[in-house]
């Protein structure tokens, strides 16, 4: 398993864990992200996340590959979480499916409390701020937002398997999926309709 892999894998279950004391719910609400390979579909966003220029356009990537730089990233913000002396619960072995890395190594808890110091509290923060440079912001904002992307990911159709009509996700949330429309949203003509700037 490669490092990003399991950083993003050790991201995944600290933000969709698995619940098993949610069993009495129905088994659907006991698996978590990793169950339906929730890393590999984020990695993928991650790593489309921004065009590819200059070289790598030149190379023939259509994407900049991120994924690596922000699982990195992760790890720079569990070392400083660590060296301010704000886990609680300090390193603990990783789980199989994670990487060895600093971020896989916390707990759940330490992991959260890693991603806020990415999102406005941590050293690297203040450095897209004090710099001004693009590159940083675009990955303090991808790093900031993957507590969204991860869960959008995970309660969309993308994780369902072929033939499933359904996520896991939208199985938890008991969502039936997309519908041409409810009856509770029938039933109110529109008289006039005028274009906007939008």
């Amino acid at each position: 398993m490669s490092h990003t892999r399991g950083t993003f894998a050790a991201l995944v279950d600290a933000l969709v864990p698995e619940t098993p004391d949610l069993a009495d719910r129905g088994d659907e609400h006991v698996p978590g992200g990793l169950a339906v390979g929730l890393e590999e579909e984020i990695i993928d966003r991650v790593n489309n996340f921004q065009e590819a220029d200059g070289a790598l356009a030149a190379a023939g990537y259509d994407a900049t590959p991120m994924a690596p730089a922000v699982a990195v990233l992760l790890d720079t913000a569990a070392a400083e979480l660590l060296v301010r002396r704000r886990s609680a619960d300090g390193f603990n072995s990783p789980a199989e499916a994670f990487a060895g890395g600093p971020f896989s190594r916390l707990s759940r808890q330490d992991r959260l409390r890693a991603l806020r110091l990415l999102e406005d509290e941590g050293v690297f923060p203040r450095l897209a701020d004090r710099f001004d440079s693009a590159a940083l912001g675009t990955i303090q904002f991808l790093a900031s937002s993957l507590p969204i992307l991860v869960e959008f990911v995970y309660y969309s159709e993308a994780t369902a398997d072929d033939g499933e009509e359904r996520s896991l996700g939208w199985q938890q949330a008991d969502y039936p999926g997309p519908s041409d429309g409810y009856a509770v949203g029938m039933g109110y003509e529109v008289e006039e309709f005028e274009e906007n700037d939008y």
